[in-house]
């Protein structure tokens, strides 16, 4: 499985070796690596609110009755000393130097236990119920940094199964955090560990889009965690959040650019005024710091008309242009590019205090909507939940490099789903609400990045929903037959369902843009008048 020469190196290494001495396993030693066993767990049990004790659900003791090793049980799956007691296994390190034991440490029963990585035993019933490597494959999507060596012991027909998890060959030199490959699950996992409740997809759309397009809007409706995914999200990939991360309450009376960018000082020549949200210096550190990811976070951006303060960054992130700032010679250089490292985030509610979105800006953008089901109410209303956002702080900043490098990447156009894309093109014409080069374009980095993640369907399921649908907006008269059309288009094929029937997933290629266009539909139906963005 391994593509990469380093890792072929180190894999043959290790068989050499092993033809002379049976007991020495080279395994690099890493955090990123020895945390995969809890990974898995995280995985198996999808409760990251109260993994512990979920754990233990499942734990019994190995089949001698000794309690210090601990048995791990999920249906068939069968993981024999999973946990393996501290009295035992005193260091990290293990008994041995074979085995790397992961840091985290639970008390079981009195005892302390470290989960281990080492879970093969000799036990043949429990090797053939361990179906390790489609673990690995479901968390970690890359073959480079996972995969077994089955070792024969000499004089045996035995088979010795050790999981190798190879990292770049360590230099003293180098930083090894900037080598990390960006994998979307580690980023998932990190962020529910906080406490905060959101689908696992959604959190994959946001990374998606933003690798995309460097610009996402987060709407819905008030409260639903908005602002709180954008920050974890943030923090979790940035090493350094105070110069990385950048929050940003825009203000009902903005007109213009000033409380982004700053201004030359009208009283005091020569000198020019930083602003105070801290985005210019942003920019600054981010141009001077091309391989890390910088965010910038616009909270509740439609309090304010956002072309009037934002249109340098909407012609800039087109263009490629430097935005103009001065023509002085202090710190602050007299013109600015939008680094592509920058990403940028914004937030919006629809009130009758807040103003709509353009088709300029929303064309712009990837449009990520948020809404709370009954179940997923229902489901917070039942547990007990203690929100730490501390916990994802840099916790995949050793990926961070590897995720601004496939955002600045080139993407050929995606011709798999030019049929669907077209059909859409075409009803949307219908309303003048059709999509140019530039969305398709968009539309094929995200589905780019979500393959082999995201299933087709639901890949460009939700990229219709965040790329076509936002900038449907209009009477009853101009939107009824389109809506209808664009609903035929979601469903199955060979299922003929009418638009006013109750909403029924199973019915649907498209099951989110369906549900939106049915939401639309009856808005339209009810109010005269209806756009993507509900109150």
């Amino acid at each position: 499985m391994a593509k990469n020469n380093n890792i072929m190196t180190i894999v043959e290494s290790i068989a050499n070796d092993m033809n002379s001495k049976y007991e020495t396993i080279v395994m690099v030693e890493s955090q990123f690596y020895s945390d995969f066993p809890y990974k898995v767990l995280s995985y198996l049990e999808k409760n990251y609110q109260d993994v512990f004790q979920s754990f233990m659900k499942h734990i019994v003791p190995d089949n001698s009755g000794k309690i210090d090793y601990l048995i791990y049980v999920f249906d068939s799956i069968r993981i024999p000393r999973l946990f393996l007691s501290v009295d035992i296994y005193p260091t990290l390190t293990g008994k041995d130097s074979t085995r790397w034991i992961t840091e985290k440490a639970f008390l079981i029963d009195g005892k302390e236990y470290y989960i281990s990585n080492q879970w093969v035993g000799h036990e043949t019933e429990e090797k053939k119920n361990l179906r390790i490597n489609d673990f690995a494959m479901a968390i970690y999507r890359d073959s480079e940094h996972l995969f077994f060596v089955d070792f024969v012991k000499k004089n045996t027909t035995k088979p010795y199964s050790q999981l190798v998890m190879v990292k770049q060959i360590k230099n003293e030199n180098k930083d090894l955090r900037h080598n990390n490959s960006f994998m979307i699950n580690k980023v998932v996992s990190s962020i529910l560990s906080t406490g905060l409740i959101y689908s696992e997809t959604l959190i994959k759309r946001l990374a998606y889009s933003l690798m995309a397009k460097p610009f996402v809007i987060l709407s819905g409706l008030a409260g639903s965690g908005k602002t709180q995914l954008a920050l974890a999200f943030a923090k979790c990939l940035s090493e350094n959040i105070d110069e990385q991360v950048c929050t940003v309450s825009i203000g009902a009376d903005w007109t213009n650019r000033e409380p982004l960018l700053g201004y030359p000082n009208a009283l005091k020549s020569g000198e020019y005024v930083l602003p105070e949200s801290g985005v210019l210096q942003l920019l600054m550190r981010a141009n001077d710091d091309p391989s890390k990811p910088y965010f910038l976070i616009l909270d509740e951006m439609n309090l304010s008309v956002v072309e009037r303060y934002f249109a340098d960054f909407l012609s800039a992130m087109e263009s490629g242009e430097p935005i103009k700032l001065w023509d002085g010679n202090d710190d602050v250089p007299a013109e600015i590019k939008l680094p592509k490292n920058v990403f940028i985030i914004g937030t919006i509610n629809v009130d009758e205090t807040t103003y709509m979105f353009s088709p300029k800006v929303l064309d712009r953008a990837n449009v990520i909507e948020f809404k709370i089901a009954a179940n997923e109410m229902e489901d917070y209303l039942g547990k007990k939940v203690n929100i730490n956002l501390e916990q994802a702080y840099s916790a995949c900043a050793d990926m961070a490099v590897d995720f601004v490098t496939k955002a600045e990447s080139q993407v050929e156009k995606d011709e798999k789903n030019k049929d669907v894309l077209l059909s859409f093109f075409k009803e949307l014409k219908e309303v003048n609400a059709e999509f140019g080069y530039r969305t398709v374009n968009e539309i094929s980095r995200y589905l780019h990045f979500a393959e082999g993640d995201l299933t087709d369907d639901t890949a460009i399921d939700t990229a219709i929903l965040q790329k076509l649908l936002p900038k449907l907006h209009g009477s009853r008269k101009k939107l009824v037959p389109v809506l209808t059309s664009l609903w035929k288009l979601c469903l199955k094929n060979g299922i003929e369902k009418t638009i006013e029937v109750e909403f029924d997933k199973a019915n649907f290629k498209y099951p989110e843009s369906a549900e939106k266009i049915q939401r639309m539909y009856n808005a339209v139906v009810d109010n005269g008048f209806t756009s993507f963005a509900e109150a």
